[in-house]
């Protein structure tokens, strides 16, 4: 071959290299993470954990197979996975990615907390109001506690060597507080009705808690503040219009409580003083879990989706399609306590509950079956 066709050809080469370039960067771009913002990119999936037969449902009520709550042992890198309709507590090792075991004979566990101290994970059933108490090395139950009906949210307060877990009905709700050392109930605080998500201030007696009125109530919620020592109410916020408040999340440091209603989906931001509103927006709906960020000062949603029932349908998330998708809505609070939603990060069908790890820099979401799928545990990503 010539000196100019030798030439020509390699020119040829390079062109058609560039614009195959081109073309598989375009079709990459469609998996790929869209950045926020600021410009850090969204939570990206990592890896997946398959539940292979953790199944169970009850006819005509909620999400088959519902997967609940979760918590995570620094000390042994295992996640506890409470499986409400499969009546089980999946233990995952993180590190190697794999099912340790699966705990069954449960009623319908829906909380799960670790208490390091004592290398116990606490597990609460709503289905018989039983809590269950496992060495988190051995897995081998060491005792057993009734607390009430409908027993859910679990929390442990390592300052006062206190376990926290909600129960009751519609119409009247406690927390209780249990001694980790001997495990007797040392106090029951008294709602109105069954708190929901509630958290714990670090540094004080205040506990923030979600009343929602009922799973399935439309009414306006409630949010208030108590004293975790005698129960008494400190502050009080109607939610005028915002009903099934279920997650919640706390920033101590700038004194704000997160919480996700349902009707409509919206997050909203209260001050801590006296949970008045100081802002809302938009978020996916169907939410169940919530995270705040403190490294990267931002606010982690973890909702189902789209749900065909809900009275504003203009909320959900764009990664959340009309009936399809779940996402993780990633928000970013200004100095002013002003949020917007910088990204988003679609996940399963109803999966609704997870787990933030900033250990690890991941959210755990759990992706029930689906078309006889098994379900998932999923790993994403979330940078600072």
């Amino acid at each position: 071959m010539s000196g100019i066709g030798t030439r020509f050809f390699s020119q040829l080469l390079t062109k058609a290299s560039f614009y195959l370039f081109i073309a598989a960067a375009f079709l990459a771009g469609c998996a790929l993470p869209q950045p926020d913002a600021t410009g850090r990119p969204a939570p990206v999936l990592g890896r997946v954990i398959v539940l292979t037969g953790v199944r169970g449902t009850r006819p005509n009520l909620g999400v088959p197979g519902r997967i609940d709550h979760m918590a995570y042992d620094p000390a042994t890198h295992r996640l506890f996975v409470s499986a409400l309709e499969n009546g089980s507590l999946e233990v995952l090792d993180l590190e190697q990615g794999t099912r340790v075991q699966s705990i069954g004979g449960l009623s319908h566990p829906q909380g799960v907390a670790i208490v390091p101290g004592s290398s116990c994970a606490v597990s609460a059933g709503g289905g018989d109001g039983m809590a269950h108490v496992y060495d988190t090395r051995t897995l081998v139950e060491r005792t057993h506690i009734n607390i009430g009906l409908d027993a859910d949210n679990v929390r442990y307060d390592p300052a006062a060597n206190e376990v926290y877990i909600c129960y009751g009905s519609t119409n009247e709700g406690f927390i209780a507080v249990l001694d980790p050392r001997t495990w007797g109930k040392l106090r029951d605080l008294p709602f109105a009705s069954k708190p929901e998500s509630f958290q714990l201030e670090p540094g004080s007696n205040r506990l923030f808690a979600n009343l929602p009125g009922g799973k399935n109530l439309s009414k306006d919620g409630v949010v208030v503040s108590v004293n975790r020592h005698d129960g008494k109410i400190e502050t009080q916020t109607q939610l005028k219009n915002r009903a099934r408040n279920f997650p919640m999340a706390l920033d101590p440091v700038h004194q704000r409580v997160f919480i996700v209603s349902r009707e409509p989906a919206r997050l909203m931001e209260l001050d801590a003083r006296d949970c008045s509103v100081l802002a809302e927006a938009a978020c996916t709906d169907d939410s169940d879990d919530m995270y705040y960020d403190a490294e990267a000062g931002r606010v982690l949603v973890i909702g189902g989706g789209f749900r065909p029932d809900a009275q504003d349908a203009g909320t959900a998330s764009p990664a959340s399609p009309p009936g399809e998708m779940g996402a993780i809505d990633v928000f970013s609070v200004g100095p002013n306590g002003e949020m917007a939603r910088v990204a988003s990060t679609p996940t399963g069908i109803h999966a609704r509950t997870g787990l933030f790890v900033p250990s690890r820099r991941a959210v755990y979401v759990a992706v029930p079956m689906r078309d006889g799928r098994d379900p998932e545990i999923r790993e994403y990503k979330v940078p600072r």
